[in-house]
């Protein structure tokens, strides 16, 4: 952030003791994360927000007016950094702010998907605005999954003009994951020219390289991509590393990769200079149950990583990749003042939050107050899907009585792959079947882009439902149903399109979960802790369903996310991702 000669000389003045400090920290042992020490015996002295002296005795500082914090028996860390995540969808993303913040995150780099594919620019903007209004600093990419690939999506989108004027805002980091790499090797015209504009600002252009390896890794970075959050194995991370690419590891709600690639790339004894620790997306109800980056910094000091380097990868590397190393990052001259005060260095167990200098958070819970800014009511319950819903509308003619289908296989949590499927159409229709644990898809544009509805099967949710329905989905953000039966699934779609959208789930013409999400069929309007519940409420019913999936809404949320192998749906139609094309649901 640019600051004024006057701001400069105040600092300078502060480190002098010619203006005295507004607070004193001391008593604790400092974790320096430039050296790799722990210290004792440091004081550090905040004036307007920043620290202006770190060193043996702050007394030189002290004024009458000074607070004086004896941090005595803590570790002094620097603020917690995301270094990569999305914090637009579940809650808005005022109240997953309030969330981070008792768990030592005082930073985030993140990219703003949910609102610009819903709202393109405009929902950048709010999104823009809705940050600003909470002390967390928050830095922001524009959007690239908005969308993801022109020829396969049916989002909101940007023109060049736009992602220029974003690029220029001076709140705005960078941009955001370039997801389609596939687009970029195969020298896609509109992307270049979107790296271009990054290129002339100087400004770092987050990948996104699940299965690039060998020549195509190359052929990314060649573009200035400089980083990837997507190693799930060992060879992955090391093969980024060695490429240059700042490594992100994951430990969020959607991904958990470290126990697969971490205590490897620790045995190697590579540098971990390049390691950034992210959690790529918390929900609320991961968050009230484990927290936020004091939980990827557990778990990676449990998988053999030494805390001072787990500390490392949540703050300075992070920092430093992101060009704001002189803001935070690290507690020294010039920094923002945001501590935290940690009781247990292996456990990385939060006591107190400060941003700024100011007390934010103790034991817990969050001692911001602070409001949202209201949010424009011409967005509220603005889901449209352009055509009434009734049972014939999930009803899929079958070309003959034994058609052969192609279904999404879930082989995980997020990954398929294609099955070929005969169905009995005796009756003229394919129809779902639990007894085969195959559901039907019904995904519907709302942008009027494409035909009105697509359809696909799945197999692997394990749920006996008659109906599941969400409009938080990757990266379409539109309504889609899943389910056993048409009446149900018509009734799912009718309760989500009157409340704006959300999570829903009906079984035996009875709504037996639900959570409304109004504001463009993303987010809630209400506190985090009840998103939080209320998705807890969700995934465990599935489960008692039949799911043996830990969370299997988020099987749901990943079926459109047409990166991934292998078959994917949106309302474009079935997409094989590999040939990067529509299929038809009839494979014959």
């Amino acid at each position: 952030m640019a600051r004024s000669k006057q701001q400069f000389a105040r600092l300078i003045r502060g480190a002098l003791g010619e203006v005295k400090a507004d607070l004193i920290v001391s008593g604790g042992k400092l974790i320096n994360v430039y050296s790799g020490e722990i210290l004792e015996g440091v004081e550090i002295a905040v004036l307007d927000g920043r620290i202006c002296y770190v060193g043996s005795s702050a007394k030189h500082t002290r004024g009458e007016h000074t607070e004086v914090l004896d941090a005595s028996g803590c570790y002094i860390s620097p603020g917690f950094i995301d270094g990569h995540t999305h914090i637009g969808h579940y809650a808005r993303p005022f109240e997953n702010l309030q969330s981070f913040l008792p768990h030592g995150t005082t930073s985030l780099v993140a990219s703003c998907d949910e609102l610009s594919s819903v709202f393109g620019l405009r929902g950048l903007k709010l999104f823009l605005d809705e940050v600003e209004k909470h002390p967390l600093r928050v830095y922001t990419l524009v959007s690239m999954a908005a969308p993801q690939d022109p020829i396969l999506c049916s989002t909101a989108d940007f023109t060049n003009d736009e992602i220029a004027a974003a690029l220029d805002d001076a709140r705005v980091l960078g941009m955001g994951e370039i997801v389609s790499w596939l687009r970029l090797t195969q020298c896609d015209d509109e992307l270049l020219s979107r790296l271009e504009l990054a290129s002339r600002r100087g400004q770092i252009v987050h990948g996104h390289t699940a299965g690039a390896r060998d020549q195509k890794l190359c052929a990314v970075a060649v573009t200035g991509i400089s980083s990837c959050h997507e190693p799930i194995r060992f060879e992955d991370a090391l093969e980024r590393l060695r490429l240059g690419y700042w490594t992100m590891l994951r430990e969020g709600s959607l991904r958990q990769d470290l126990a697969t690639t971490l205590p490897e790339l620790i045995a190697s004894g590579v540098s971990l200079q390049r390691l950034i620790l992210v959690t790529d997306s918390m929900t609320p109800d991961d968050v009230a149950e484990c927290g936020h980056m004091d939980h990827v910094v557990r778990r990676a000091i449990s998988l053999g990583l030494s805390p001072l380097q787990a500390i490392q990868s949540a703050t300075v590397n992070a920092a430093v990749y992101s060009g704001i190393e002189q803001d935070v990052g690290g507690i020294a001259p010039g920094r923002y003042a945001d501590l935290v005060l940690l009781d247990d260095l292996d456990q990385c167990h939060v006591r107190e939050v400060r941003v700024g200098g100011t007390r934010l958070a103790a034991n817990g819970v969050s001692e911001f107050h602070g409001e949202a800014m209201p949010l424009p009511q011409d967005l509220v319950c603005s889901l449209r899907v352009g055509l009434s819903i009734s049972d014939n509308v999930f009803k899929i003619a079958a070309p003959r009585a034994n058609p052969e289908v192609r279904v999404m296989q879930l082989v995980n949590q997020t990954i398929t792959s294609q099955r070929i499927v005969e169905f009995d159409a005796a009756n003229g229709f394919v129809e779902a079947s639990l007894y085969d644990d195959i559901l039907k898809v019904a995904m519907f544009d709302r942008h009027g882009r494409s035909p009105q509805i697509a359809f696909g099967f799945l197999n692997g949710l394990g749920a006996k439902v008659g109906a599941v329905g969400l409009t938080t989905n990757l990266d379409e953000n539109t309504l889609m149903i899943v389910g056993s039966d048409d009446a149900d699934m018509a009734l799912c779609a009718s309760v989500l399109l009157e409340v704006g959208g959300g999570m829903a789930i009906v079984d035996g013409g009875q709504v037996v979960e639900k959570m409304e999400f109004p504001f463009g069929g993303i987010f809630s309007i209400f506190p985090w802790q009840e998103v939080g519940r209320g998705m807890r409420r969700i995934q465990g019913r599935l489960k008692e369903m039949g799911s043996s999936l830990d969370k299997p809404i988020f099987a749901l949320n990943f079926l459109p996310f047409v990166t991934l192998p292998a078959l994917r749906i949106t309302p474009r139609g079935l997409v094989n991702v590999k040939e990067r094309r529509i299929v038809p649901l009839f494979a014959d």
